[in-house]
């Protein structure tokens, strides 16, 4: 009987441990489990964060892009939360559809990352553009079972780039413009110089007058100029005649092509009169005036005081400049008087492109 009883207690003894070990077991496993859980959960939220600090749209869609599953817009394009086999019409413009089945068809057939900058619709109804780029999800058979995606608004970037190209564009027009003006001046100075010293002095001159108003453009960011800044630095180097130019006129803005053309022709017409006209003695004055009536631009240079002025026999090259290149500039006429009591300058052009200033 003791020998039944004491071989009864060691069964239950078994009995016990093993419960306890199974219950250990369990415990270890659902610890493994819960620890798994929360590294995973850890993991996620890490992914998440940093697919939301990359980018501003996250996507899942089929395998082959028929049907977008889900996509989180981030404020940048509508959010779909169902299957849409309507996204593309949907989401891209016309004009990139094709550009995006091209790269939808080549990732799909060589299992590759799609990635693609392509204009979208937004959602505040504009136009913008997105940068993205999607992973294959492969079965165990290596597949595709779907495609996770991302996308970043891109939009800022495209305009900056494109106003780059516009202004590269723009720059390289004025570069080829001036150079070509650059060529004129000095072929035609040179032709008719009576010498080489002579014809050095002169061009040296004109493309001073030429980098001056070039220095207020590039202030003004080539864009529209006031006139009288024009004016005075265009007659910067006569300043020692003090009082004996009077320039004035309303405040109007030049564009840049205008600006120059101007610029050059005060500097032909204030050398001139330096050297032969009224600025040549003591008792000559310059009376500079522009104005803006009924949409026509006036400028007038006229020299009162000076020697007897007289018709010569054939016009030079400044002559040439003033009045037709510089009136083209205006799309109007220039034309210069030799009157007995002194040159004067007559300039009439549309002021589609000059604004009064405030």
């Amino acid at each position: 009987m003791k020998a039944e009883l004491a071989a009864l207690r060691s069964s239950n003894d078994s009995v016990t441990s093993g419960a306890q070990r199974d219950e250990a077991v369990r415990r270890a496993v659902a610890d493994e489990v819960e620890r798994r859980e929360r590294d995973l959960a850890k993991l996620t939220a890490q992914l998440d964060a940093l697919v939301r600090s990359s980018s501003e749209v996250r996507y899942l869609i089929n395998a082959d892009w028929s049907e977008l599953a889900q996509l989180s817009g981030g404020g940048f394009i509508p959010d779909t939360s169902e299957g849409n086999a309507n996204w593309l019409d949907e989401y891209i413009p016309q004009e990139h559809r094709d550009l995006v089945r091209a790269e939808i068809a080549r990732a799909i057939g060589e299992k590759d990352t799609y990635h693609i900058e392509h204009k979208v619709n937004r959602v505040n109804g504009t136009v913008g553009w997105a940068l993205s780029r999607a992973v294959p999800l492969f079965d165990e058979s290596g597949e595709i079972m779907s495609w996770m995606g991302a996308a970043s608004d891109i939009t800022d970037r495209k305009s900056a780039e494109e106003a780059q190209r516009i202004l590269n564009e723009e720059l390289a027009h004025r570069m080829k413009n001036m150079l070509a003006l650059v060529q004129a001046i000095t072929t035609q100075t040179l032709r008719q110089a009576s010498s080489l010293e002579e014809g050095r002095v002169a061009i040296s001159e004109r493309l001073g007058a030429l980098a001056r108003a070039q220095d207020i453009l590039t202030q003004a960011n080539f864009a529209e100029t006031g006139i009288r800044t024009v004016v005075a630095a265009a007659l910067a180097p006569h300043q020692d005649v003090g009082e004996r130019i009077v320039a004035e006129g309303p405040s109007i803005n030049l564009a840049s092509q205008r600006a120059l053309g101007l610029s050059l022709a005060i500097h032909e017409l204030a050398t001139n009169a330096v050297k032969y006209g009224s600025l040549s003695n003591e008792e000559g004055r310059v009376s500079v005036r522009w104005d803006v009536v009924d949409g026509v631009f006036s400028f007038d240079w006229i020299e009162t005081g000076g020697p007897v002025v007289v018709d010569p026999p054939r016009r030079g090259f400044g002559s040439r400049l003033i009045e037709q290149i510089v009136g083209s500039y205006f799309d109007g006429n220039g034309r210069i008087d030799f009157d007995a009591s002194g040159i004067q300058f007559h300039l009439t052009g549309t002021a589609s492109s000059l604004e009064l200033q405030a």
